[in-house]
């Protein structure tokens, strides 16, 4: 059993999904219209709160929390799609919660284990990679840091997002780090989710900017592990990617996937992948092998 954080006696514990707000920071109104906006799951259960024109994800999402009816927010990008079913993995996983630990602090559905070894958990499908990332599993994982694609957190938990570090990069792991701060856990779903994405090749400057802040912010839990990087004292990760997205850029560019814009052809094209992968499964999910895609064991942009 998990040690129950004090501050989980403060906050009314949340059960089960029942009304929810969707907090999306928007830059083009016809992705998001065609893509999370059109997710099957979106009812009048949902409260659907878009930012737009803010600088950072931080100022966004905060300007969403103010003006957040539920206490259970979703914060989502907006070429995400959730599938039919993904309420009820999230309920599954926020009753589980409740259990274990109904002071959490954050919830994703793709992140990094605070096991020693440092590996991805998560089940989405990615347009830029191309490919299902992990596989289901039965509870929800405690977790490090956790990818932007999909965050879950309880108003009633106090947390707010750094309106500080710059633009749309590391906000999950920045997240989890004030969620620990503040003596609660974080944690990732099998809830499964579609990123409609474009590939990238290089990660563009804003990103190190926010690299560098984290590394100022929390030079205290150096180093931190990250889906896409590690974020460390002499930044060697950092210069170790950027040598080899020059050489990518330069020599040989990588070739990576596009946002499919026939969204009810990618559903069904990402349903398919997903059944065959699932119907080759053990039945205790428990017990199956953690990794089945190359994109684990290497850093990715999921």
């Amino acid at each position: 059993m998990i040690a129950i954080p004090e501050n989980a006696h403060h906050t009314p514990v949340l059960r089960k999904l029942d009304r929810w707000s969707l907090i999306v920071a928007s830059n083009n109104d016809r992705i998001l219209q065609n893509n999370l906006l059109a997710s099957p799951v979106i009812d009048d259960t949902c409260q659907v709160i878009a930012k737009q024109g803010f600088a950072s994800a931080g100022k966004a999402y905060n300007a969403g929390i103010s003006e957040a009816a539920h206490d259970l927010l979703v914060f989502a990008h907006q070429d995400v799609i959730l599938p039919p079913g993904w309420t009820s993995d999230l309920d599954r996983a926020l009753t589980a919660l409740a259990e274990t630990d109904p002071g959490w602090g954050v919830l994703g559905l793709a992140g990094v284990e605070s096991t020693p070894r440092r590996e991805f958990r998560g089940y989405c499908y990615s347009t830029g990679l191309q490919t299902i990332l992990g596989q289901p599993f039965s509870k929800p994982v405690e977790v490090v840091s956790l990818d932007e694609i999909v965050l879950i957190l309880r108003r009633s938990s106090g947390l707010k997002f750094d309106e500080q570090l710059p633009g749309f990069h590391f906000y999950g792991t920045d997240i989890c780090l004030e969620a620990k701060r503040l003596g609660m856990r974080s944690y990732v779903a099998s809830a499964f989710c579609i990123h409609n994405t474009n590939g990238i090749r290089y990660f563009p400057q804003v990103f190190w900017r926010g690299y560098l802040y984290l590394r100022d912010k929390w030079s205290s839990e150096l180093p931190v592990r990250t889906c896409c990087t590690t974020i460390t004292k002499w930044c060697a990760p950092a210069m170790n990617r950027i040598a080899r997205d020059t050489a990518h850029l330069v020599f040989w560019p990588r070739k990576v996937g596009k946002r499919w814009e026939d969204v009810g052809a990618l559903r069904a094209a990402v349903q398919q992948e997903r059944e065959t992968l699932e119907s080759a499964q053990e039945p205790s999910l428990a017990a199956a092998p953690r990794n089945t895609s190359g994109h684990h064991n290497r850093e990715a942009n999921v």
